[in-house]
Parts: structure tokens; sequence; C-alpha cells
């Protein structure tokens, strides 16, 4: 019994590390689990399909019609809604010759033919911008104006509101977003890239925004898995020494 008591230096080190190693095993066994998980599942998903890729349409660029420009742009310009105008290009658009304006304000679309400002988009121009990008063989199911920020991490985060939201009927469930100022599409949603933001959501921790990946939380969880990792080297360390000795 007493022999039993008196343990070696060694053995009470070892001892130390293995309770050590199985505390923090518990503490981050699952985080490190969600970790490689996560970067199973990223690194299986091929990136243009969960960007939306492969369900966009590859059109060929329009040639400027110079014929469709009838009124200049120094009379655009001349509008007060224009004032402090930073940048001001000529661009075919969906069948029209369009002046894309910059202003600190935002973007603007005025047709070039008419002067008529064409931004904010309707829902019928929603759906045409939509339409045109799409390539995949669902149809239109839902078009939604998004103007107030909904709660959590909103698949249109980063972008700047109001926005329409075209939802397809195909079997991933593609969304689009497409911005009523610049008539473009600005994000393409489908059912990959939602499993693929779940993921990344578990991997760096950001619960809310998801956006995050230097919040204390994911460093003190990942410094608790070095020592984990560390703490397991040292175990096997002396199971080796162990098996030299015995």
């Amino acid at each position: 019994m007493r022999a039993m008591n008196e343990m070696t230096p060694r053995v009470r080190v070892r001892r130390f590390i293995r309770q050590f190693h199985r505390w923090l095993g518990l503490l981050v066994g699952i985080q490190v689990l969600f970790w490689v998980l996560g970067g199973f599942v990223m690194s299986v998903l091929q990136l243009d399909a969960v960007r939306g890729e492969r369900a966009r349409a590859h059109s060929q660029p329009v040639a400027l019609d110079a014929g469709a420009v009838r009124v200049p742009l120094r009379e655009v310009l001349a509008d007060p809604r224009f004032t402090g105008a930073t940048a001001a290009t000529l661009h075919s658009w969906h069948g029209h010759t369009v002046y894309r304006i910059e202003t600190p304000r935002g973007v603007s679309l005025v047709d070039a033919a008419d002067g008529q400002l064409l931004s904010p988009l309707d829902e019928a121009a929603a759906r045409v911008v939509a339409r045109a990008d799409y390539a995949g063989t669902g149809g239109i199911a839902a078009v939604e104006w998004v103007e107030v920020a909904e709660g959590g991490a909103p698949e249109y985060r980063g972008r700047e509101l109001p926005l329409w939201r075209v939802r397809f009927d195909d079997e991933r469930e593609t969304t689009l977003y497409v911005s009523p100022q610049s008539g473009e599409v600005v994000a393409r949603r489908n059912d990959l890239w939602r499993a693929f933001d779940f993921v990344w959501m578990l991997h760096i921790m950001d619960f809310e925004e998801r956006e995050d990946f230097n919040h204390p939380l994911l460093i003190a969880t990942a410094a608790t898995a070095l020592l984990f990792v560390f703490s397991g080297a040292g175990m096997l360390f002396f199971s080796f020494v162990r098996r030299r000795h015995a």
C-alpha cells in the first residue's frame, strides 16, 4: 500500500497530464469535432456550385449602340439628384443603353435614350434582371422587397438595402438578390451555400454575424485545443518512455 502511494515524479507528471488531457477533451471535444466536420464539408463542396455560378447565365458582352444615346451626359448630370457625381459610364443593360451614375448616395441608372431615371427598379424590372442572370431549370416562385434588415445572419448580409429577393422553384432553392439601384444581381444563394454558411458558422464560432473570426471565444477555444494537442503529445511521449523501460 505504501509503495502505491509513493509515486515517482514521472508517474505524478504522467497522471497529471492524463487528467489534464481528459478535462480539456471535455471542454473542446465537441468544437474540435465541428472544426473537423466543417473543414471536411467545406473541402467537399465545390465553390462554384456554392456561389451559384453553375446556375448563372454567362451572356456575351453586348456592343453599345451609339445611336441610342439621345440625351447628352451633361444634361443628365445637371439634374440636382446627381449633384456630386463621382463617376458616370455608359452601359448596355437588358436592352437599354444607360448611364450608370455614381454619387456619394449610391448608384443610379438613367436611360440614355430619353433621360428617364430607371432606379429604383420595380418588381417587373427585377424579374427581368433575375431571369437573365439565371440558367437553371426552375421558374420564379416569389419576388419580395427587402427593406428592413432581418434578424440573425441573413443571406444578403454585407449588401446595402433595399434589395429585391427573387426565389426560384428549382431543386436547390436558388435565390437571387437584385439591387434596385444598380440593376445588378449582388448575391446568389442556394441550399449548398446555406449548408456551407452553417458549417462556417460552427467553424468560426460566430453564431450571429458569421463573419468575425478574431473574437475572444474562438481565440480561447483554439488556445485550449492547442493545449489539448500538447497534452496528448505528452501522453504519447510518456507511453514510449514507459515501453522502453518495461
